[in-house]
């Protein structure tokens, strides 16, 4: 399959990067102060990674804009998942590029594009079943090729790794205090590969990031996270799905 799945990792990791920096919260009521406040950019970083990593389940939303999206690159995603490997989402391309909805459930996977993604997506010989498919639940395992790398943005373990993979950001400020989505955070503001990055932090109870925003070369990204919600129960039904790939 193409790149589109590396294109979404690769959204994503620009945002979890930031957070290199930090994420999104949920708000709850009578927490106390969590001291991040008066720390410096360094170990408010720290704080937030740590949080994020000990999560046991992500809730993120994500929009991506620029100039030079292409069909291949993700517009819009909400994804929940879950350290036991379940998870449901859904995707929506730049460009008029489709959409598509993902569940997962351990190795087992299942993906429902719209007939716009299907004719870009299937290999030519069976681009004609476009029409058929669209709206089926195409399942196949997170090891099939080309649901492998949507398995893993349906992976909370992989998602927290793209924070592993970046943890640093350079010249690092500890910005101001203020409210995101309800919840009161600090913000810390740095560069990543030549984007201007901010993670805002929660500044009660646990110190998860509750929103990741990075800009640059043409294209602005803004993420925001919930932690430790359930993750929606949904299995297709047998009479709804058609195998990966047959």
């Amino acid at each position: 399959m193409p790149r589109t799945r590396k294109a979404i990792l690769g959204a994503l990791g620009a945002t979890f990067c930031a957070t290199a920096l930090v994420g999104t919260a949920v708000a709850a009521p009578a927490q106390d102060d969590n001291g991040v406040a008066d720390m410096s950019a360094a170990d408010i970083a720290s704080e937030a990674r740590d949080a994020f990593n000990g999560a046991r389940s992500l809730h993120v939303t994500m929009e991506m804009q620029g100039s030079g999206l292409d069909r291949d690159d993700p517009a819009s995603l909400d994804i929940s998942a879950d350290r036991s490997a379940n998870c449901v989402g859904t995707i929506d391309f730049a460009a008029g590029g489709g959409s598509l909805e993902i569940i997962r459930h351990g190795d087992d996977v299942w993906v429902k594009p719209d007939e716009v993604w299907l004719r870009d997506n299937l290999p030519s010989g069976q681009s004609d079943d476009a029409q058929e498919l669209a709206g089926t639940y195409l399942r196949g395992t997170a090891q099939d090729d080309g649901l492998d790398d949507l398995a893993k943005v349906c992976s909370l373990d992989e998602l927290s790794g793209s924070i592993e993979d970046s943890t640093t950001a350079d010249n690092l400020q500890k910005g101001s205090e203020t409210t995101v989505n309800g919840t009161p955070v600090v913000q810390v503001t740095g560069q990543h590969d030549g984007q201007d990055v901010t993670v805002s932090v929660a500044t009660r109870g646990t110190p998860y990031p509750v929103q990741a925003t990075a800009s640059g070369e043409g294209e602005e990204t803004t993420a925001n996270f919930a932690f430790d919600e359930p993750v929606p129960d949904r299995t297709p039904a047998p009479g709804e799905t058609v195998p990966w790939g047959g």
